[in-house]
């Protein structure tokens, strides 16, 4: 075997006893409601890379349906056992009943889960699954496929919106530094109305606070919705400047204080 094949060997298994440590200390006090505990993730596939160590822990919510108290005491529990065995344990708590849900809607991080994961604690739900997948006898349903098909325009707009959104942070992050610095001229915190007239006032070049005003005037047109899509394309040019901008009233900002 060659050396790096033994290294990644010897980091899936190390990875392995501490998902195994993990389910040692949890599974003994809520044995009547863990399903399964799964090992998965880039880990369990043996990938090169060392990350997180996902673990997947199901837990049978037909038991404790309306006990809100237990299960808080169960989520803040089994989330302070993974920070003490270790750091990189990225946990998720999953219910039975949501663990079908997804599985009945063809999740595919559901099957993902199921096609590479590794269960360490089964009470014999998940590895028939496993196996049935495998088989290739859990077929998507038509709905399932119809649910998947009509995200798609769910997540394409909500792509446009975030970059919207993150193209108004540049103006609130713009916004702050200029009042900041302005303050430090002895300005109480200025309205956004003023600040360019107020930057004119201590010298700013005035090629920056045409950046400050366009970014300003971009914002309140995506507000009013004048404005209702970027590319990425202007959304980096527009990151360019505000980093342009950014960098002056940081400059401006140290010689003051």
């Amino acid at each position: 075997m060659a050396k790096k094949e033994q290294d990644s060997d010897i980091r899936r298994e190390d990875d392995y006893l501490i998902a195994s440590k993990f389910c040692e200390e949890v599974y003994p006090e809520f044995r009547s409601i863990i399903k399964s505990i799964i090992y998965f993730g880039s880990s369990s596939r043996n990938d090169k890379k060392k990350g997180d160590i996902d673990l997947l822990l199901v837990f049978n919510d037909s038991e404790v349906i309306s006990d809100d108290e237990f299960k808080v005491y169960f989520n803040s529990k089994v989330n302070e056992v993974a920070k003490r065995v270790s750091n990189r344990i990225h946990l998720n708590v999953v219910t039975l009943t949501v663990f079908f849900q997804n599985l009945i809607n063809s999740e595919p991080v559901i099957l993902n889960v199921l096609r590479d994961g590794i269960s360490i604690i089964d009470t014999g739900f998940f590895n028939p699954l496993k196996i049935l997948l495998l088989k290739g006898d859990l077929k998507p349903t038509p709905e399932a496929i119809f649910n998947c098909a009509t995200r798609v325009s769910h997540h394409m707009l909500r792509s446009r919106i975030n970059l919207l959104s993150s193209a108004q942070e540049l103006y609130l992050a713009m916004l702050d530094a200029s009042q900041a610095v302005l303050m430090s001229y002895g300005q109480v915190a200025p309205s956004p109305s003023k600040i360019a007239e107020l930057l004119r006032g201590i010298k700013v070049n005035e090629e920056l606070i045409n950046i400050f005003s366009d970014i300003q005037k971009l914002f309140k047109d995506i507000e009013y919705r004048k404005v209702n899509e970027l590319s990425g394309k202007e959304y980096d040019i527009l990151l360019n400047k505000a980093n342009l901008f950014n960098k002056e009233m940081e400059k401006r900002l140290k010689k003051k204080i």
